[in-house]
């Protein structure tokens, strides 16, 4: 394994930590995202940080990312300031970011935590109900909804058992760091976006209709060109 002059010269100022472990914990969060402290193996790493917080901090800031530590709930991570500035249609992964997201903060307004955590659950079928008010009445597959929970899951922002077959809703468990991937200021954004979509598409119908009662008043008009064959 490689290691940084950082992590060599970080790993020199403390006896108990090595630049190979720094090195492994901070690519360790550049694969997952997220790393909880109940996360099988996450509770070194995430120890780790708490006691080399600023090394990380400055470094992951050397990358163009907003570090994050939240010490109540037992994550680290990091999240990009500039990720969706320039979001224009969503795609059905940032939909489904989405709808977590509002589950989330549903669940989080009606108390419904998990143990006294800050996890809140839910069932894919949820997800679904939520995605296809979002996507026009669209309903993603079972394995399309699935494979997007799995990247999720890797980036520790939600839980669930990938044994489940398909065709069985999974219970999904929401974690707290989906608040740092979807930010209040990211939630407004899509918010207008989908109002605006909402109300291009009431003016498109509004005018469609009022097409259609013309030609039933004139009748359909003769075409002034030939068509192109």
């Amino acid at each position: 394994m490689s290691v940084s002059r950082w992590a060599a010269r970080q790993a020199g100022q403390d006896p108990n930590i090595t630049a190979e472990e720094l090195t492994e914990t901070a690519n360790r969060l550049l694969h997952r995202q997220f790393i909880t402290r109940g996360d099988p193996g996450g509770a070194s790493h995430f120890d780790r940080v708490v006691g080399n917080l600023d090394y990380f901090k400055d470094l992951f800031a050397s990358f163009g990312f907003r570090f994050i530590f939240n010490d109540a709930w037992g994550y680290v991570g990091y999240v990009s300031p500039v990720a969706f500035n320039n979001t224009r249609v969503p795609t059905q992964e940032t939909i489904v970011l989405l709808c977590l997201r509002l589950l989330y903060s549903e669940g989080a307004e009606k108390g419904y935590f998990i143990d006294s955590t800050a996890q809140i659950l839910v069932e894919e079928e949820e997800i679904q109900t939520v995605f296809s008010s979002m996507g026009g009445g669209r309903v993603l597959k079972p394995g399309e909804l699935r494979a997007i929970l799995t990247t999720f899951k890797r980036r520790g922002l939600v839980m669930f058992d990938q044994s489940h077959s398909l065709q069985v809703s999974a219970d999904v468990t929401i974690r707290p760091t989906i608040t740092e991937v979807v930010d209040e200021p990211f939630l407004a954004r899509l918010e207008a976006w989908g109002e605006q979509t909402s109300a291009a598409t009431r003016n498109v119908e509004e005018f469609d209709e009022n097409d259609s009662d013309e030609e039933s008043e004139d009748g359909p008009a003769e075409p002034t060109e030939k068509p192109v064959p």
